[in-house]
């Protein structure tokens, strides 16, 4: 997706202390930073099942609409954009998450996304 090729262009290499890592298998539309317990990004998904633009879980942050949901040992941040949206995948023992979405907001900005 040129999109998102756009986007990796943004991305930075270290996500808060995070170094960015290859994913496996290889792909434009799959990012990671981190060790054994990576934040994965992907590109490219579908709208999650309860988003609307009233959800309590709904985060604005530089500009951009991140909705969450937890499901299992991971908290799931989805930006919401015009006609592509991104997954955040976060393992819950990382703290201070919001620091994630403003450095991947910017990267999403920088882009042309939002």
């Amino acid at each position: 997706m040129p999109v998102c090729n756009r986007l990796n262009d943004r991305l930075p290499n270290l996500l808060e202390r995070l170094q960015s890592r290859p994913t496996r298998p290889r792909s434009s539309l799959v990012h990671a930073w981190g060790g054994k317990y990576p934040v994965v990004l992907r590109c490219g998904v579908p709208t999650p099942p309860g988003f609307s633009d009233s959800s309590p879980f709904t985060a604005q942050v530089n500009g951009v609409t991140w909705f969450q949901h937890e499901t299992g040992d991971v908290v799931v941040w989805t930006a919401i954009l015009h006609g592509l949206n991104l997954e955040l995948t976060v393992p819950k023992h990382y703290e201070g998450q919001g620091a994630f979405l403003v450095d991947l907001s910017n990267a999403i900005r920088a882009s042309g996304l939002a």
